[in-house]
């Protein structure tokens, strides 16, 4: 299945401003795109990462930082990630070596500043128990995101993590809008923005239950 975005080869059913600069994507299945779609292709916002893994290959953020300037922090319990990931020069956001259902969310967000929302939570680790204890872990009652992508692998996995989740943020506001996004057949992620920041006239036309990523897109 291919999963990379090229702007002089293919065709976004649904532009967003700069679009015209992505001339390759690096998410597993288009996170990224979903992203700057759901923002308008938002200049320098914020996003907090948990299970970052490669600085570049199959990251959600990546495309974010250096094309569009995004400031944030990733979490990642691996070291050996950790220094692959700050030791990449085309980084220059912080990735944390630690337990992302242990980290302390409030005081790196207050290193960087910020005040309220954050644009984009990823949230992607194993299983997908750890997963739903690290969305868990993230202060909601003080920030709230404007886009939300979980992994809850319910293809291998099995649906409880992912009804779990779906309640969870559900009961905090959020709307679901790509459930069961499928990448080679397989229902892994669920999508989400927040309805008071992303119009219903943005998410709608993107609603969808088990498709492929791509062809969400293009």
């Amino acid at each position: 299945m291919n999963t990379t975005y090229n702007y002089e080869r293919d065709t976004l059913k649904h532009t967003f401003t700069g679009h015209t600069k992505v001339f390759q994507n690096f998410s597993q299945a288009y996170q990224d795109l979903f992203v700057l779609t759901m923002l308008n292709g938002k200049k320098n916002g914020k996003y907090v990462e948990v299970g970052a893994n490669h600085p570049q290959s199959l990251s959600n953020t990546f495309l974010l930082e250096t094309v569009f300037g995004w400031r944030g922090f990733s979490v990642e319990i691996e070291r050996s990630m950790c220094e692959v990931f700050n030791g990449d020069m085309a980084r220059q956001n912080h990735c944390y070596e630690a337990d992302a259902t242990k980290f302390d969310y409030s005081e790196a967000i207050a290193k960087e500043k910020w005040q309220g929302r954050v644009d984009y939570f990823s949230v992607d680790c194993e299983p997908p128990e750890v997963t739903f204890n690290a969305l868990k872990a993230f202060p909601h009652d003080e920030f709230r995101a404007s886009v939300i992508t979980f992994e809850h692998d319910s293809y291998k996995d099995g649906d409880t993590i992912r009804d779990h989740s779906r309640k969870f943020l559900e009961d905090l506001g959020y709307q679901l809008v790509c459930a069961c996004v499928c990448n080679g057949g397989n229902s892994y992620e669920d999508w989400w923005v927040d309805p008071t920041v992303v119009k219903e006239s943005v998410w709608k036309p993107f609603a969808c239950v088990r498709s492929e990523a791509r062809n969400i897109f293009v």
